[in-house]
């Protein structure tokens, strides 16, 4: 019997009726709990790295300056691409204490995965790979593509979160006449894209900042310090969450989580498996 035939084959149940014991019957339904892909980014100093090492049982990857005063869990500083993905093969593949990874941070991959297309293509800058033309940049995003299919499988043992630093460029919005500052994940624009599509929730983070007029004066930023993130794209950002999260959240992972019951459930299962 050919593999075709097994797949239609039919079965006779209780009743008499003919079921069907191929393709359909893998049919599933309802919420399937998994574990976090998330990408927190935001300003220097708002605290995305310190919010992901609350996450369970955390070991960051290319720890910046900014983890020193964490108590982490670290794998030692990498100087390449390969070196980087051996590490999160390493947790794909062995025993170990961790429930969550954290890239610290996403800007400090890319000029890794710079470094690689340079090496091989025998130049000295992407620009001449290939003689030119944006090649060494569609280069880089498979090295891109390799690093999120590494990571995406090992989501399915662990929470996986990116961190990156914003910048604020000039975007045009085809629909509006003139163009206008936003706030955008620093790295190649279509790596940035890469990362949000794979990303369950992408979180910008910031201070909480209002605009503070006295008398005739011009406005003036204030605030209290209080750290904040957004869940949903606005002109001046991208977020999305998959999660029905608020619009706005502190930047805190206790609070992520209370709102997160899929995270919650993904938590339980693999301490019960443990």
């Amino acid at each position: 019997m050919s593999s075709t035939d097994k797949l239609s084959e039919k079965t006779t149940n209780s009743k008499g009726c003919s079921t069907s014991s191929g393709i359909l019957s893998t049919i599933s339904r309802g919420k399937r709990p998994r574990h976090i892909f998330a990408l927190v980014y935001g300003a220097d100093g708002v605290g995305k790295s310190t919010m992901c090492s609350h996450a369970p049982n955390p070991v960051f990857i290319g720890a910046e300056k900014g983890t020193e005063q964490l108590d982490v869990a670290r794998f030692p500083q990498t100087e390449s691409i390969g070196e980087l993905l051996a590490q999160i093969r390493a947790l794909q593949n062995e025993k170990h204490e961790f429930d969550s990874v954290a890239l610290d941070s996403l800007d400090w991959i890319e000029p890794l995965i710079w470094k690689a297309v340079c090496d091989e293509g025998k130049v000295e800058t992407i620009e001449q790979y290939a003689a030119g033309y944006g090649k060494g940049y569609v280069r880089a995003l498979d090295l891109w593509r390799t690093l999120l299919r590494e990571l995406s499988i090992l989501n399915e043992k662990m929470h996986v979160l990116l961190i990156g630093h914003a910048q604020i460029k000039s975007f045009q919005d085809p629909e509006l006449p003139a163009a206008y500052d936003r706030y955008q994940l620093k790295i190649n624009d279509k790596a940035a894209a890469l990362v949000r599509e794979a990303a369950d929730a992408v979180l910008f983070a910031r201070f909480e900042t209002d605009l503070v007029k006295i008398r005739r004066s011009k406005p003036r930023a204030g605030g209290e310090g209080n750290r904040i993130m957004y869940t949903e794209s606005r002109p001046g950002w991208d977020a999305k969450n998959r999660f029905n999260l608020p619009f706005v959240m502190p930047l805190d992972w206790k609070t992520f989580r209370r709102g997160n019951s899929g995270l919650l459930r993904a938590q339980g299962q693999r301490q019960r498996q443990g």
